[in-house]
């Protein structure tokens, strides 16, 4: 335990800014019953129940205590089609704070001129307008010798995980782009991440779809098969073997992507797995259903086994994060006119229902301990976050304290906006945020927003060791 030390016989008790008293606290490893000092932004302390003194002290008494979630994929004011989607940092961030996220990552769009330029172009655009703290991946679409050489730059300013996406026509890189992208990140100590769908299978199945006139949105699963993401996940993973690299696969969606996961782990590669709050949730049911819409994302919703296959992953670590691929259009950009699915952008909001979904499932099936490390832990390591991610001595004092026995329906929410949708307006559950803490700031109390929207800060996050040198690169 931190901040008490005996003297003379007597406890000394320093006096702290704040102590949350009377919690069932989760650390790492256990559920203790320790109050939590703060000075400043950070944890200064786990003391005995009623030790220690403070400015200010909180009653938590039958709460429980957990670290602030941490969204490792959100796209916040998004461009798409020469528009942006409904929210803005100010909206959005607030949103995930009522739900109990006190960490975004969200993505550097593509576009003109200098990659560098882009990255703080970016961050200036939520620099002062997030109630939370905030990192970026940045996007990058070509291997031009101006983005290589650019690469080591953005990762020195913070920017250490990147996307690339093996699929699309406007944004997709190729085999080769992909391997000297990831040879430069590597060598820098960056962590390359990709949308791993096989572009040429997919081409060819929409094609099949066109001719055979099986274009519905209840045809959207069959248009972006398993085996598309299973057989990208297959060769990156390759590549990043080849390179020593550690590779991040964003939002897994079944168990044929698992098993290409599983199988690189087990021929020595590090593939971290992402899978995101609608894959958990749902299943491809939901396209024969009302408002089918809404559930177009990108790569599909599977069978339900797949949920099951998620939910086992996330346990025993295959998947080691979970985002809400957050993308709040307008409804009236994602319910187009006519049933085409591909005229459907791909996506749907949902920062502020990831954490509360998560908790009352999570903790049902695995327990306090593993929802931490599932929610916070994991993306906190893997993301290069050593101040976040769980509640321990030194860490920033990002604390979120649960209402277990309060029970919810999705309409309880505050969206990104009022001028989209949501997937989980019928969902229900168990455990709500009732108040919120981000570096030592509250920013949620009783369940109402309490925050300053420009409290959030960037997060410079930790590049890795080398697993190259800049000089010494891996061949071909």
């Amino acid at each position: 335990m931190g901040g008490a030390s005996e003297r003379g016989g007597r406890i000394l008790t320093p006096r702290f800014d704040t102590i949350i008293r009377g919690g069932a606290v989760v650390t790492p490893t256990d559920v203790e019953h320790v109050d939590i000092a703060i000075i400043g932004e950070r944890i200064a302390g786990l003391l005995p129940w009623g030790h220690g003194r403070a400015d200010r002290e909180i009653d938590a008494t039958g709460t429980v205590i957990t670290p602030g979630g941490i969204d490792t994929h959100t796209h916040i004011h998004w461009p798409h089609d020469g528009l942006f989607t409904a929210d803005d940092f100010a909206s959005a961030t607030r949103a995930a704070a009522l739900g109990g996220t006190t960490t975004i990552v969200d993505f550097v769009p593509p576009g003109l001129g200098s990659l560098r330029t882009r990255c703080h172009d970016r961050r200036e655009e939520a620099a002062g307008h997030a109630a939370i703290d905030f990192g970026f991946h940045p996007i990058l679409t070509g291997d031009s010798p101006e983005v290589l050489g650019e690469i080591g730059q953005v990762i020195d300013d913070g920017f250490v995980s990147f996307k690339m996406y093996t699929t699309y026509e406007d944004r997709r890189v190729d085999d080769g782009a992909a391997w000297y992208l990831m040879q430069t990140i590597a060598a820098h100590g960056g962590l390359p991440g990709f949308h791993a769908e096989n572009h040429e299978l997919i081409q060819h199945t929409l094609e099949r779809q066109e001719r055979t006139g099986a274009t519905t949105v209840r045809d959207f699963p069959e248009s972006r098969p398993a085996l598309a993401e299973a057989e990208s996940i297959a060769m990156v993973s390759l590549y990043a073997k080849r390179l020593g690299t550690p590779v991040y696969i964003f939002h897994v969606s079944g168990s044929d992507a698992l098993d290409a996961v599983r199988k690189a782990n087990a021929d020595g590669g590090r593939v971290y797995a992402e899978t995101c709050t609608h894959y958990l949730v749902f299943d491809e049911s939901v396209f024969a259903g009302p408002d089918s819409w809404k559930y177009v994302i990108s790569p599909p919703l599977r069978s339900s086994a797949d949920s099951e296959d998620l939910w086992a992953a996330l346990a025993d670590g295959t998947v080691t994060s979970v985002g809400s691929d957050h993308c709040a259009y307008l409804i009236d950009a994602k319910r187009v006119p006519i049933d085409d699915h591909r005229h459907v952008p791909a996506g749907a909001p949902g920062i502020e229902a990831r954490t509360p979904l998560l908790f009352s499932e999570s903790v049902r099936r695995f327990g306090l301990v593993q929802y931490t490390q599932q929610t916070a832990t994991r993306a906190a390591e893997i993301l290069g976050m050593p101040s976040k991610g769980s509640i321990a001595v030194g860490k920033d004092a990002d604390l979120v304290l649960w209402d277990t026995s309060a029970t919810w329906s999705g309409r309880y929410a505050v969206s990104a906006s009022p001028d989209t949708f949501s997937l989980y307006e019928q969902s229900t559950g168990s455990g709500l945020p009732r108040d919120v803490w981000v570096r030592g700031s509250q920013v949620v109390r009783g369940g109402k927003f309490v925050g300053d929207a420009t409290h959030g800060k960037f997060l410079a996050r930790s590049a890795r060791t080398s697993a190259l040198s800049v000089t010494a690169r891996a061949s071909v």
